[in-house]
């Protein structure tokens, strides 16, 4: 019978190990799909030729939730507009609608910032600007990528390890 708990307990606390290495897996995932939709936003501006709201229906049409309520919102925004700033309405609607994104807090604070840079320029200063932001975003994935490995064996050991020091514990 205490072999059977122990087994169990291993089990779980793997399980659990598991768990807390795919949500730092996930950060990453969330990073490239944001860089997917920026690239998709530089596209629609430098070839459709679209301006920032309606680039942002037609990105927020295809994207995932929660990025499709943001980009909606934000086209639904811009077309009431009630005398606010470019700036203040994406800030405002990054920090609702993305908080719950998976993305971390700096990833946020400076997709936040970003905004006070788009919305102020023509379509080249715009691509540009993209651009600069799409290279950051770049730098962040790969050191993202150099922690994700070291955290994600570090959650699977963890979680084994914790399993049988439980197991040993309650022999």
């Amino acid at each position: 019978m205490k072999t059977i708990g122990g087994i169990l307990v291993i089990a779980a606390t793997s399980l659990w190990g598991h768990i807390a290495a795919e949500k730092v897996g996930n950060g990453y995932k969330e990073l490239q799909y944001l860089q997917k939709l920026l690239y998709l936003l530089r596209g629609e501006i430098l070839y459709a030729r679209s301006y920032l709201g309606e680039a942002f229906l037609q990105i927020g049409r295809t994207a995932k939730s929660p990025y499709r309520e943001w980009l909606l919102s934000l086209c639904r925004q811009m077309e009431e507009e009630r005398g606010r700033t470019f700036a203040g309405m994406w800030e405002e609607s990054v920090r609702a609608s993305l908080k719950d994104s998976g993305l971390s807090d700096r990833e946020l604070q400076r997709l936040a910032a970003f905004g006070n840079q788009l919305g102020i320029a023509d379509a080249q200063m715009q691509i540009k600007t993209l651009d600069l932001y799409l290279e950051e975003i770049k730098l962040s994935m790969e050191e993202m990528r150099e922690e994700m490995r070291t955290k994600m064996r570090l959650c699977h050991c963890l979680g084994v390890m914790s399993g049988i020091f439980i197991t040993v514990l309650l022999m």
